[in-house]
């Protein structure tokens, strides 16, 4: 004989408390990707490129490990 569990949910007001941070990770992400993307296009000048990484992507990189920080705090 099996037992059947369902899955606990959350309750409402955590829910809405994941979808706020998830707004406020992805507006740090937005706001930072701008200033990261102006480093990673100087860095490309400079010739310090990471291999295997376009701009868009080292940028991404850069503005998601600098919202990260900013979460900390």
């Amino acid at each position: 004989m099996t037992t059947q569990t369902h899955p606990i949910k959350a309750p409402r007001h955590h829910r809405s408390e994941r979808r706020r941070d998830r707004f406020e990770y992805r507006t740090l992400v937005a706001i930072s990707f701008l200033p990261c993307l102006g480093v990673a296009m100087l860095r490309r000048f400079g010739a310090e490129a990471q291999a295997g990484q376009t701009v868009f992507t080292e940028a991404l990189s850069s503005a998601r490990a600098a919202a990260g920080y900013a979460l900390l705090v």
